[in-house]
């Protein structure tokens, strides 16, 4: 199968059954070292560790990125949907009224960064699963 088709399978499957940590498993056995997510447009620039780079296109539609950033509801976005709490639409919904433009997934450092249209962080968390008690604590904060 060619690499472009199994990465765009890769990211359909997790966006439909959430199983994250699967999905990580994956790009790491192929090599990849991190991902760069456009809300906007859905498409994903995909970096190998041997520095080479693979696009992978989105979905059809267009979403509109707020041009008010704002690191409280990116972050709260992303707990939401970490714990469950919303589907990957509902997740970029939110996070493009937040003002997050791109995320980036470092899989050698197991982080997400989550980036504005002007290129400030907003906001950077694990991306390895976290205890449920530890969660909830997070998401009450």
């Amino acid at each position: 199968m060619e690499f472009r088709v199994m990465l765009k399978s890769y990211f359909e499957q997790v966006r439909c059954k959430s199983d994250f940590l699967t999905f990580l498993t994956e790009l790491q056995r192929n090599n990849v070292s991190y991902y760069i997510y456009f809300v906007a447009t859905g498409n994903v620039k995909v970096i190998t560790t041997s520095d080479n780079y693979v696009s992978v296109e989105g979905r059809q539609g267009i979403i509109k990125i707020s041009a008010n950033a704002s690191k409280f509801l990116t972050r709260v976005a992303a707990k939401r949907h970490f714990a469950g709490r919303t589907s990957y639409e509902q997740y970029c919904l939110e996070l493009a009224n937040a003002g997050v433009f791109k995320w980036i997934v470092d899989l050698n450092e197991n982080m997400r960064f989550y980036w504005s249209k002007d290129n400030r962080l907003l906001y950077c968390e694990n991306v390895l699963p976290v205890p449920k008690a530890t969660l909830q604590t997070e998401l009450e904060k």
